[in-house]
């Protein structure tokens, strides 16, 4: 009798065991809270599957992608031609998924009396040609740089579209991750830092600041008609990688990111549904 028993309970755990599935997911800090909510809800949705998450940076994800180690990767900036020819070098075949619309925003203390940039501005903050809030109509204050590390994805997108690619300023100060700039800038009363507008909204002695396009323009502020619309001017996609076209429960998984369900999870974090909910 006891011996049926144990052979039973081995057989339910082998059962239970075969029926359990992990999907994980590596890379992006912007996504990192989203895709963190992303995994909760669908524990409820689907219980067998459990979703790991892991951030670090759209470039540690990328080359988890590349190394085969993770199911999913999430960035904030599409993978580079050298990174799809690296991949497809070790028999992996990029697939971008869009998974959300993110405004990049830019953001002072909420002591600055400063009420906009334009693009030219924030790009000459950022490569140490203006120092001083002065300069660009603000009080007589040192400004101090914060950036993400190059590790992030939100980096790389901030240095083509915004810097242009030129070199970062000597002064920039670069952090591991955007919650660390949103933490920095909210006790420095004269930093500035950029990220995912979903780190920054309703966050105490914090102020997004609305972008103009260029010199006479309009200042826009990252709401969401406007990076939807995309007339905000730092606006890009959030992508998930997978190994080709996905499969079984990773395509379970994302079908359901992309539903209205899992697109409204993206709007409640603080991040744009790919199309109007």
């Amino acid at each position: 009798m006891n011996r049926n028993w144990l052979v039973m309970l081995v057989a339910i755990t082998v059962s239970v065991s075969a029926s359990a599935q992990q999907i994980s997911i590596k890379g992006s800090d912007t996504m990192l809270i989203l895709n963190q909510r992303w995994a909760e809800a669908y524990s409820k949705v689907k219980p067998s599957v459990s979703v790991a998450v892991t951030g670090g940076g759209s470039s540690i994800g990328i080359n988890a992608f590349i190394n085969g180690v993770t199911d999913i990767c999430a960035s904030s900036r599409p993978m580079r031609k050298s990174e799809v020819d690296r991949a497809r070098s070790r028999g992996a075949i990029a697939n971008e998924i869009p998974v959300a619309i993110d405004g990049l925003a830019i953001v002072v203390h909420t002591s600055n009396p400063i009420k906009s940039l334009t693009m030219d501005q924030v790009r000459r903050i950022y490569i140490g040609e203006i120092t001083n809030w002065s300069q660009v109509g603000g009080p007589n204050m040192p400004i101090v740089v914060f950036s993400r590390d190059s590790n992030s994805g939100t980096y790389g997108f901030f240095q083509q579209n915004v810097l242009q690619n030129r070199n970062w300023g000597k002064g920039v100060r670069f952090l591991p991750s955007t919650s660390e700039e949103a933490r920095e800038v909210a006790r420095t009363p004269g930093g500035i830092a950029y990220g995912g507008v979903a780190y920054f909204k309703n966050k105490p002695n914090l102020k997004i600041l609305p972008i103009a396009p260029s010199e006479g323009a309009e200042p826009i502020p990252p709401d969401e008609q406007n990076v939807r619309a995309k007339r905000y001017p730092i606006w890009r996609y959030l992508y998930f990688y997978t190994n080709g076209k996905p499969k079984g429960a990773v395509a379970e998984f994302i079908n359901w990111v992309l539903s209205p369900e899992g697109q409204r999870i993206a709007e409640e974090v603080g991040y744009y549904s790919l199309k109007p909910l």
